[in-house]
């Protein structure tokens, strides 16, 4: 899974709003102490950490992945520990009680919540420079960085690399004209997010070539997953304009084993692929362990 830019735009406007927000909310926590309502203010609650409006855009933001999940949940442990802190800091100030210590803490754990938002600002801005924005899809560089995490987090499944390349792409430009051709891997890149399962990734790795990270139980699994891609693709008319051209693609698939580098088994899934090429083109081959190439059929 992964977000488009729109998404990830959409995603630091909602996060800006909750972070300005949240500060109108610490500024009207202490104009409570001043007016000696500190009782009946929501900060004075236990739970208030879920109650403001930061609180309830983070309960409501699911991450992705794995390095998104830990930025949020860094945000959620300092988000939740200045709240508590400055509540013990209300209570110092209205029983009018010195202690600097409080005031120090709170500034602590405030510069401590700043971080953790700028660190997944960070986050989300390397994650939008990493989409290509042609096709929204992430691109070659968000693969390169992602392949190794992503082999190292497979338990009970297997991952393979499906590589696929538009067949006769160069026709279609020459054709229809370059602006046609765009509209065509625009198109297909959306029967890539809307076809593949929630935990397969698609990429587009360059030209019209697109390689898809999926997980499967066995090799006959991800090559049947392969074939029924291939077949959509021919099934589906690509509209742009006043156009509906038919594509098809050639699929080279492979599994990636453990240890093993992108580059290592992207040269595996091309030699699959280019097999595909040279044999007919519309079709899907499997390259097993032991480099042997194998038609994938029903």
């Amino acid at each position: 899974m992964y977000r488009n830019t729109q998404q990830i735009d959409n995603i630091l406007i909602d996060l800006n709003k909750a972070v300005d927000a949240h500060y109108d909310w610490l500024i009207n926590m202490f104009a409570c102490v001043v007016n000696n309502n500190i009782d009946q203010s929501e900060s004075i609650n236990a739970h208030s950490h879920h109650l403001c409006h930061f609180g309830r855009w983070l309960d409501g933001h699911q991450p992705t992945n794995q390095e998104e999940s830990s930025c949020l949940q860094a945000i959620d442990a300092t988000h939740t520990k200045m709240h508590n802190c400055g509540r013990e800091l209300m209570c110092v100030i209205r029983d009018k009680k010195i202690n600097t210590d409080k005031f120090s803490e709170f500034k602590h754990r405030l510069a401590l919540f700043s971080a953790a938002v700028t660190a997944y600002k960070t986050y989300l801005l390397k994650l939008r420079g990493g989409v290509d924005i042609l096709t929204g899809l992430p691109g070659r560089r968000m693969l390169d960085e992602r392949f190794e995490q992503q082999l190292k987090e497979v338990s009970d499944r297997k991952m393979y690399m499906l590589l696929l390349d538009i067949d006769r792409f160069k026709d279609v430009n020459d054709t229809y004209g370059h602006l046609v051709g765009d509209g065509v891997l625009r198109e297909l890149a959306q029967q890539l997010r809307d076809r593949i399962r929630g935990g397969d990734t698609a990429y587009r790795y360059g030209g019209e070539e697109f390689i898809i990270i999926l997980y499967a139980p066995s090799d006959r699994e991800a090559c049947m997953a392969a074939l029924r891609l291939r077949e959509s693709v021919a099934a589906s008319a690509i509209h742009y304009d006043d156009k509906a051209l038919n594509i098809t693609v050639t699929i080279g698939v492979t599994q990636a084993w453990d240890g093993e580098s992108i580059g290592i088994v992207v040269k595996r899934a091309d030699a699959a692929m280019y097999r595909g090429k040279q044999t007919g083109r519309n079709r899907c081959m499997f390259m097993d362990e032991g480099g042997e190439i194998h038609l994938i059929t029903h």
